[in-house]
């Protein structure tokens, strides 16, 4: 058996899934198989992938679906249950990512000498030029242990990719289906088995922000699917330190990510939405009223991330959100920079 299985979903990604592929065999390290599972695409992606498959016999398991599955949650599902991830642990990858030559490597000795569960690198979001809109997830610890004695969890980021988990815990788990923010609560729930996260701040993968991705057109019900799997775990978690990192993360999310997501989406009458966030944040989380990890006491020490949050917040509770959402936009626009919360 391989040490690691790196799992790749594929729909429609010609420009992208040969390069991605090509990457991975050009890595450092070596003791890997592939378990790639594609959607129904309808250019060449499944060219792309025979092609490498006959290159490098019984290292790719490659799955072509008769039926479009239609989410990428359904897809990664596929493959948690095809028997095929049979590594010590996995990695799960867009077709479309990028990778630097040791990202397998470095991971994967992250974990081994730190014998945690999770490893976590830091990456830059990059437009399609390979201009780099930001860098993220630098800063954190070297390690550490769960539960976590403060807000840490809360600011990991929400993807798959730019992590290593061990196969054991990631297969215990099953993606919620709805189309953003499913991988952020797939990762909740496995950090619920762990007892140690480890970090690093070089950036081992860079994601590729395009137009046509989902999260681009983020629709209404998914965020509302999103906003109501969170409020569950958060129903259902028992630690008092634990719940209050959900509901930080639902704000992020909720009143911050997916509100920018949906200012962008014309199909989204963004008053009614905004009008819905705040029933939410009231009827499921009592406006954070007693969440330790929600003071200014405790956010001023993210810096300008975590004033931006206390502040949002503020905004939210008295309607004025939409002013919050324009500053972000002559940001952005004025300094050609984007960044996740």
């Amino acid at each position: 058996m391989p040490e690691i299985t790196v799992v790749i979903t594929t729909y429609n990604l010609e420009k992208y899934i040969g390069r991605c592929l090509g990457e991975l065999f050009a890595q450092t390290y070596q003791d890997f198989d592939i378990v790639i599972v594609d959607d129904c695409s309808e250019d060449g992606t499944r060219d792309y992938i025979q092609d490498y498959a006959k290159r490098y016999p019984g290292r790719i398991h490659a799955f072509f679906l008769d039926q479009n599955l239609g989410s990428p949650a359904k897809t990664r599902n596929w493959a948690l249950n095809s028997g095929f991830i049979d590594g010590k642990y996995v990695v799960f990858l867009d077709g479309d990512d990028s990778l630097e030559q040791q990202y397998l490597e470095a991971l994967h000795t992250m974990l081994e000498k730190s014998g945690a569960d999770v490893a976590v690198c830091a990456y830059d979001r990059m437009e399609e030029s390979g201009k780099v809109l930001c860098t993220e997830m630098r800063g954190f610890p070297a390690e550490i242990v769960l539960p976590p004695e403060d807000d840490v969890l809360a600011f990991v980021n929400g993807s798959l990719w730019n992590k290593m988990f061990r196969s054991t815990l990631a297969l215990a788990h099953r993606i919620p289906d709805f189309k953003v923010g499913e991988d952020l609560c797939y990762q909740q729930a496995v950090y619920g088995d762990c007892q140690r996260i480890a970090f690093t701040d070089q950036i081992l993968i860079h994601y590729r922000v395009r137009g046509v991705s989902i999260i681009s057109n983020t629709a209404e019900e998914t965020i509302h699917q999103f906003a109501g799997e969170l409020a569950a775990q958060y129903r259902q978690t028992e630690n008092a330190a634990e719940k209050d990192i959900i509901a930080l993360l639902a704000f992020i999310h909720i009143g911050l990510s997916m509100a920018l997501r949906a200012s962008d989406n014309p199909a989204i009458n963004l008053h009614r939405h905004l009008k819905w966030t705040r029933s939410y944040f009231k009827e499921e989380y009592a406006w954070f009223s007693d969440n330790r990890w929600m003071r200014l006491s405790q956010l001023k020490k993210h810096g300008i991330k975590g004033l931006a949050i206390w502040g949002s917040l503020i905004l939210h509770k008295i309607g004025c959100f939409r002013l919050f959402l324009w500053c972000y936009r002559c940001m952005t626009k004025l300094f050609h920079v984007d960044f996740k919360f």
